[in-house]
C-alpha cells in the first residue's frame, strides 16, 4: 500500500532549524536575505518561506508553490496561466533523444497529502546551465498534456520565458512507494516527484524494451492472466484483473524515442544479452510521471537487476520412450511479404532460429502451428533446413494438403526412425469450426512407434484467436472477459471433443493427444469443455506457477496445451514447457528494420517465436501393426477454363471405393488402381477438389482449393474497364500501385481484386478485394503500409496494406473483375530474374506510368514488353500518384 509521511529526514531537520532562525530573526527585527519568497495559491501574494534557500531574482510572473500548481485533483487549478515556480532539479532529461525537459521539486512538503511537490518542465532546446541538485526559478505556462486516447493528463510547465539557476538546493530524499497501489488514483499525489520503491520488483513484461526502452514491473512476482492464475479460481477472474492493474509500474529510460541504441537494461551488450520476464530488480528510483496510459519512473540511478529466471539451453527432460510436442512457429511463410518474413534476409534469420529451437526440442513427433497453407512448400523448406542441421533424413513431414481457407495451417513433422505415419491426415469438417466465414480446421494424424507399434492419434489445433473482434459490441463473440470469439472457441472445442471421440472409436485406436494453440487460457470455457469430457489437461501436472507458454499485456498464461484421452493418460511420463520465447524481448527476433540499429539477433532458439513449445514424454504400450486406408495425390491449384487439368501421382491402398468431387457439381468414381484423373472446368471461379477413399474404419481424403481463370491470350482487353495506371517499386518499402477508371460511370470496386504472384508463382501469393466505388476518371492508390514516401502526401481514400504491395521487380500483378483477369503487370507463372525489362524500361527500383495513349488494360501473354505501354521514371518518384 502507498503511504505518504514526512519522517525527520535531513531536510526536515533543516526545515526545523530554519523555522527557528526565522523566528529569532523576526523577533530582532532583522531580515534574512537568503530566504526565498513563494506565493499563496489562494491569494497569489508572496509570503516568507520557512526554509533557507539560495536567493532568486524577482520573477516577472506571479510566484506559486509547486503544490499550488499541482492542486488537489488530477488537473491544475492554474492550467493555462503564466506563472513562476521554484524547486530543486531532481532529474535532467533535456536532450533531444530524451524527454526534452527536467523535473523540479519544492524542498519542503506542504501539509496536504493530496498535492504533489514535483513538476515536469517541458523545455525543448533549453540550454540553461542547470543540473540535478540546483535550486532554480522557472517561468512559463501551466498546461495539461493529454494526447488523444489518454485517460488522464500530465500537469507540466511549458512555453518557458525564463530559466534561472539560483544556487545549490537542499538534497531531496525520494519518497518511498510500494506496490500494489491502494487505488488507480493513488499516484496522482506524487506526479513529478522523486520516488523510489523499497521492494524487490519482478519484470512482468519485456514487450516494449527494444521499441521504447521500458519494462513493466510488479510486486510479489510476475502477474498472471486472471483465467490462468496459480491460485485464484476462474470465478475470481474479475478481482484478479483489478488487482493486476494496481500492481504494476513502468521502469522507463528517460526518453520518448523509439528503438533506443543501446537497448537499456539488457544483461549483456552483445547478442547474448537479454532481459527476461521473471527477472528481479531493486533500486528503482527517479521522478514519477504519467504517459502512454501508465505511471512510470525515469531512473536517476542505475537499477540493480538479478537474472532470477535465467535461460535454459535445453528443455527439462520428460523421459519416456517417445517424445512428442507442438510449437507455434509464428507465421513461417516462404512467400515473402505476406504474414512472415518480408525479405530473403529475414527469412534466413527466421528459419535459422526455428531450426535451432526445433533441434533443441528434439521431438520424435512435432505438430506445428502457423505454417503457410501452401500445399506443403513451407513445411518442406523448414524440414530441409532442419535436416541440414541435424542430419539428412532425420525428419520427414506429413502431406496435409491445403485444408481450410486460412493463410495458415497446422502441420506435422516426425522422425521416420522412431515413428511411422499411419494412413492419411484427417481434417475436421464440423460446421461449428467455421468462424466468421473462415475455416482453419484441426488436423489429425495417426502414428505408430517403430519399436513396438505403440500407436496414438496426434490432433493439431489452432482455435480462433482472441483478436479482430466482431463489429457489434453486443455480439455473442464480443469480449466478456475471456477475449473475443470465446463463444465460437467454445463451439470449436465441442466439435473437437466429438470429432476425437469419433476418430478413436472408428479407428480402434483409443490413444489420442490433442495439442496446439487453443487461444484459451487454462481455466477458460473452451478448455472446460474438453476437461469435462474426460480429456486430461497435462498443464495441471505442473506447479501452478509453471503453467504458462505466453505473455500478453504483462500477464503470463498458457495458450498452448496438451490434452490426452483417458487411455493415453497412464502412458504419459511427464510434460514440460520450454520457456525460450514468451519471456524474451521481441527485439531479439529475426526481423530487420532500419530503425533497429541495436540489432541483437543471434541464430539461437530464444525468441524464435512468440509462443513457447510444449513437450510430452510417452511410454507407449505395444500394439499390433495397423492396416488402414491410405491415399496420396498431387492436386492442381490453378486452371484455365476450357482446358483440362489433372490430379497426378495418385495412389490408393487398403480401400474399397475411390472418387473425386471436382467442386463444380461434378463427382466421378475412379478405379482403385487409377494414377491420375482429369477434368475441364467451364466456369471461372474458385472450387474445392475432394479426393476420397473409403474402406473399413477410417476413410482417407485429400482436398485442396483450385482457382480457375479465364484464358489469358495476351493483348488489350475487349471492353474499357479499370486498369493499372502507375507502379512504384522504390527503395525499401516505398511501393505503390494506382488504378484508373477510364469509363464514364462510377465503378463498383467490390467486383475487383488485385493479386500478386511472387517469384514466378503460378498461384496467387496474396490478394486484396477492393471495396467502395471509384468515380469516373478517378484513381485509387494502394500503398505499402511501412513505406516512408518522404515529402509526399497521399490522396484521400488511399489503401495501406502489405498484402499486394510487398512486390519486387520480378513479381507479377493482376487486376481481376468477377474472377476474370482484365489487366496485368508481368507474366503469371514466370520468374524473369530480377525484373521485367525492355531496353531502359525496367520494373526494378523504378516508377512506371501507363502511357497516355493507353485507355484499356492488357493481359500479358507468354512474354511481356514493358516498354510498349509504360514510361519509366527515377526511383522514389511519387508525384504522379493520385492523378492520371
Amino acid at each position: 500500500m502507498l503511504s505518504r509521511s514526512h519522517p525527520q529526514t535531513p531536510q526536515f531537520k533543516l526545515y526545523l532549524l530554519a523555522l527557528a532562525l526565522s523566528t529569532l530573526s523576526a523577533c530582532s527585527g532583522s531580515s534574512d536575505s537568503s530566504t526565498s519568497t513563494t506565493a499563496s495559491a489562494a491569494s497569489g501574494s508572496a509570503s516568507s518561506s520557512s526554509v533557507s534557500l539560495p536567493s532568486c531574482s524577482a520573477p516577472t510572473n506571479t510566484l506559486y508553490d509547486i503544490t499550488a500548481v499541482q492542486g488537489t485533483t488530477d488537473t491544475s487549478p492554474l492550467s493555462g496561466q503564466t506563472v513562476a515556480v521554484r524547486g530543486v532539479v531532481t532529474g535532467d532529461f533535456r536532450a533531444d533523444n530524451q524527454l526534452k525537459g527536467f523535473f523540479i521539486q519544492q524542498p519542503v512538503a506542504d501539509s496536504n497529502a493530496l498535492t504533489s511537490e514535483g513538476l515536469f518542465v517541458y523545455s525543448p532546446s533549453n540550454t540553461a546551465s542547470i543540473a540535478v541538485g540546483d535550486y532554480v526559478q522557472v517561468e512559463g505556462t501551466i498546461a495539461e498534456y493529454k494526447p488523444s486516447g489518454e485517460t488522464r493528463s500530465l500537469t507540466e510547465l511549458t512555453t518557458l520565458t525564463a530559466t534561472t539557476r539560483c544556487g545549490v538546493g537542499p538534497s531531496i530524499t525520494p519518497t518511498t512507494l510500494s506496490l500494489p497501489l491502494a487505488s488507480a488514483d493513488a499516484l496522482e499525489a506524487y506526479e513529478g516527484m522523486l520516488v523510489n520503491f523499497s521492494q524487490t520488483l519482478t519484470v512482468t513484461s519485456v514487450t516494449d524494451l527494444g521499441h521504447y526502452g521500458n519494462l513493466t514491473l510488479s510486486a510479489n512476482g510476475r502477474l498472471y492472466e486472471p483465467y490462468n492464475h496459480p491460485t485464484a479460481s476462474a470465478s475470481s477472474a474479475s478481482s484478479t484483473k483489478a488487482a493486476n492493474a494496481l500492481n504494476q509500474i513502468i521502469l522507463d529510460d528517460g526518453s520518448t524515442s523509439s528503438y533506443p541504441n543501446p537497448i537499456p537494461y539488457m544483461s549483456a551488450s552483445d547478442s547474448s544479452g537479454t532481459r527476461r520476464v521473471g527477472d528481479t530488480v531493486s533500486n528503482v528510483a527517479g521522478p514519477l510521471t504519467w504517459s502512454s496510459a501508465a505511471w512510470r519512473v525515469h531512473p536517476t540511478s542505475t537499477p540493480s537487476f538479478t537474472a532470477s529466471n535465467p535461460r535454459t539451453t535445453a528443455p527439462t527432460d520428460v523421459g519416456g520412450t517417445l517424445r512428442v510436442g507442438h510449437f507455434n512457429v509464428e507465421n513461417f511463410f516462404v512467400t515473402l511479404g505476406s504474414r512472415g518474413a518480408t525479405s530473403a534476409t529475414e527469412f534466413t534469420r527466421q528459419r535459422a532460429k526455428l531450426v535451432a529451437a526445433i533441434s533443441g526440442i528434439n521431438a520424435d513427433v512435432l505438430a506445428l502451428m502457423e505454417v503457410q497453407n501452401d500445399g506443403g512448400t513451407s513445411i518442406a523448406n523448414l524440414v530441409s533446413a532442419l535436416n541440414d542441421s541435424v542430419g539428412a533424413g532425420t525428419y520427414s513431414y506429413v502431406d496435409v494438403g491445403t485444408p481450410g481457407d486460412d493463410e495458415i495451417i497446422e502441420g506435422f513433422i516426425y522422425k521416420p526412425a522412431k515413428v511411422k505415419a499411419i494412413g492419411n491426415v484427417q481434417v475436421i469438417s464440423d460446421s461449428r469450426f467455421t468462424v466468421s466465414s473462415g475455416l482453419r480446421p484441426s488436423l489429425a494424424q495417426r502414428f505408430q512407434a517403430v519399436s513396438n507399434n505403440g500407436g496414438f492419434w496426434m490432433v493439431a489445433n489452432h482455435l480462433k484467436s482472441k483478436g479482430s473482434c466482431p463489429s457489434s459490441s453486443t455480439s455473442t463473440d464480443a469480449d466478456y472477459g475471456q477475449g473475443c470469439w470465446n463463444a465460437s472457441r467454445t463451439l470449436q472445442a465441442q466439435a473437437l471433443r466429438d470429432w476425437v471421440n469419433t476418430l478413436t472409436s472408428s479407428s480402434g485406436e483409443s490413444d489420442a493427444i490433442m495439442v496446439g494453440d487453443f487461444n484459451a487460457y487454462l481455466n477458460e470455457d473452451p478448455l472446460a469443455v474438453l476437461e469435462a469430457a474426460g480429456f486430461e489437461a497435462l498443464h495441471r501436472r505442473l506447479a501452478g506457477t509453471a503453467r504458462y507458454s505466453y505473455v500478453f499485456s504483462g500477464q503470463t498464461g498458457a495458450l498452448d496445451h496438451a490434452f490426452v484421452t483417458p487411455s493415453l493418460s497412464s502412458q504419459v511420463n511427464a510434460m514440460t514447457v520450454w520457456h525460450i520465447n514468451a519471456e524474451e524481448p521481441e527485439i531479439i527476433d529475426y526481423t530487420v528494420s532500419t530503425s533497429k540499429t541495436d540489432d541483437r539477433y543471434a541464430a539461437t532458439p530464444y525468441r524464435s517465436s512468440d509462443h513457447d513449445p510444449v513437450i510430452v514424454g510417452l511410454n507407449l504400450s505395444a500394439d499390433s501393426a495397423a492396416n488402414v486406408t491410405t491415399l496420396s495425390a498431387t492436386l492442381p491449384s490453378t486452371a484455365t477454363s476450357g482446358t483440362a487439368v489433372s490430379i497426378t501421382n495418385l495412389s490408393a491402398s487398403n480401400g474399397t471405393a475411390l472418387s473425386v468431387n471436382w467442386g463444380d457439381g461434378t463427382t466421378e468414381s475412379l478405379a482403385l488402381t487409377a494414377t491420375s484423373a482429369s477434368h475441364t472446368y467451364t466456369t471461372v471461379g474458385t472450387y474445392t477438389i475432394t479426393l476420397s477413399l473409403t474402406g473399413s474404419g477410417t476413410s482417407a481424403t485429400r482436398s485442396g482449393s483450385i482457382k480457375v481463370s479465364a484464358p489469358a491470350s495476351g493483348g488489350t482487353t475487349t471492353t474499357q474497364d479499370l486498369f493499372f495506371s502507375e507502379y512504384v517499386e522504390g527503395t525499401s518499402n516505398n511501393k505503390a500501385i494506382e488504378i484508373y477508371n477510364p469509363t464514364s460511370a462510377a465503378a463498383d470496386l467490390s467486383l475487383y481484386t488485385v493479386r500478386i504472384y511472387a517469384n514466378g508463382a503460378s498461384t496467387s501469393t496474396g490478394s486484396l478485394t477492393l471495396t467502395g466505388t471509384l468515380a469516373a476518371g478517378g484513381t485509387l492508390v494502394i500503398r505499402h503500409t511501412s513505406g516512408t514516401f518522404t515529402g509526399f502526401t497521399f490522396p484521400t481514400g488511399t489503401i495501406s496494406t502489405t498484402t499486394v504491395t510487398a512486390f519486387n521487380g520480378d513479381d507479377a500483378l493482376t487486376l481481376e473483375k468477377s474472377g476474370n483477369i482484365i489487366d496485368g503487370i508481368g507474366v503469371v507463372g514466370t520468374d524473369p530474374g530480377t525484373a521485367w525489362t525492355s531496353g531502359s524500361v525496367t520494373t526494378l527500383d523504378k516508377t512506371l506510368r501507363r502511357k497516355s495513349s493507353v485507355t484499356k488494360g492488357s493481359i500479358p501473354g507468354s512474354s511481356w514488353d514493358v516498354a510498349t505501354e509504360w514510361d519509366v521514371y527515377d526511383v522514389d518518384t511519387f508525384s504522379g500518384l493520385g492523378s492520371r
